[in-house]
């Protein structure tokens, strides 16, 4: 084991530990008094947790792939392309998604945007598609594997 591959390990434990103390809380932690309906209270902490890694993630991803652009020219125009790829995507499931306000009784809450109702839309609909390429994408490699 290499000496960056033990502080690797070392920071994912380290984050395990964290989301399991963050984890235990939500679950554990008792209750918001005066709800309609049973809400955690640490449920804010743990949401918060949770869009930090996400963030983390994110910028590790990004940093990783700049580096590897940078290490690797060659190989730049494939990781472009992906890129491009993605962008295009993304568009799609944009043009796709409704900004409509939905008609809700009884809520009357901020989420019930355009703004909101369209970023929900392109989320849903990129998801649609990513899957709709993995599946396609899995069913041509088996395929092409039994004809070979």
């Amino acid at each position: 084991m290499t000496k960056l591959s033990k502080i690797l390990s070392i920071v994912l434990y380290l984050l395990l530990a964290i989301t399991l103390v963050f984890a235990g809380m939500f679950f554990f932690g008792g209750e918001v008094v005066g709800e309609t309906y049973y809400t955690p209270l640490y449920t804010e902490s743990f949401l918060n947790w949770a869009k930090l890694l996400i963030y983390i993630t994110a910028g590790v991803s990004v940093l990783f792939e700049v580096f590897h652009l940078v290490a690797n020219p060659k190989n730049a125009m494939r990781s472009l392309i992906s890129m491009a790829i993605l962008g295009v995507i993304v568009l799609v499931a944009y043009s796709l998604s409704d900004a409509t306000p939905l008609q809700l009784i009884g809520y009357n809450g901020p989420d019930n945007v355009p703004s909101m109702l369209t970023l929900a839309g392109t989320m849903l609909y990129g998801t649609y598609l990513l899957f709709g390429i993995v599946v396609s994408a899995i069913l041509y490699t088996e395929l092409s594997r039994l004809f070979k």
